[in-house]
């Protein structure tokens, strides 16, 4: 079970499909931007962040919404 699947799942079911992956891309910035700032946060939290954005990728081309 990937990191974040019980957050898109939850999305999937309360927002729909188009909604939840304007979520996962806008989130996927965010934590790839954290990532790349390499504050605190980012230093403290980087395993988690990383394996999140791998999800959130692998979860996009499930979709064929990547891009």
């Amino acid at each position: 079970m990937t990191i974040e699947r019980g957050r898109i799942e939850f999305l999937l079911r309360r927002d729909g499909r188009a909604s939840t992956i304007d979520w996962v891309r806008r989130t996927l910035q965010i934590y790839r931007g954290a990532l790349l700032a390499r504050d605190g946060y980012a230093r403290e939290f980087r395993s988690t962040l990383i394996q999140s954005c791998i999800d959130f990728r692998r979860w996009l081309r499930s979709q064929d919404a990547y891009g």
